[in-house]
């Protein structure tokens, strides 16, 4: 599959990257030393801090090759269909998922796996023949994230 994508916006965004690890990483060292856990809580951000950096390295030396090469055109894909109010809804539903977990209304599996189920039935342009899955898909994905972050990373979830 060849991909029509500007070279010098991927070289933009990947910088922009960069620096927003680079940010992320050294705002991680204030974090306190961990006393009961191996990592502590600066491991996470450190960690994918650096991940997020080495990648977006990778992205910029395979971009520039292609510098001299790309030529835009204006052929765009009939099948993506633009939902702005779609995206603007999804925001506004992560925001009250944010705020329940912050104010502690309902806990993190709980609210985990109503947030991911909302937004796959939206996703999947509100067909009830996906929703089973895409329950499947938020249970499995909840459990799964609140198992790695408080028996792996030992960061307590609410």
């Amino acid at each position: 599959m060849k991909s029509n994508v500007n070279p010098k916006s991927e070289i933009v965004l990947s910088i922009s990257l960069i620096i927003f690890s680079t940010i992320v990483y050294y705002s991680s060292l204030e974090l306190p030393e961990p006393v009961y856990e191996p990592l502590g809580s600066a491991a996470l951000p450190k960690g994918l801090a650096v991940i997020m950096s080495l990648l977006s390295l990778i992205i910029i030396i395979r971009a520039i090759p292609k510098i001299k090469n790309y030529k835009p055109t204006n052929n765009t894909d009939e099948n993506v269909t633009s939902r702005p109010k779609l995206a603007i809804l999804i925001f506004i539903i992560t925001l009250i998922f944010i705020g329940i977990l912050d104010f502690g209304v309902l806990g993190f599996l709980p609210a985990g796996i109503i947030y991911l189920s909302t937004i796959g039935y939206l996703m999947t342009h509100r067909d009830l023949k996906r929703f089973p899955w895409v329950i499947t898909f938020s249970v499995i994905l909840t459990v799964f994230s609140y198992f790695v972050f408080t028996k792996f990373f030992y960061i307590d979830l609410p």
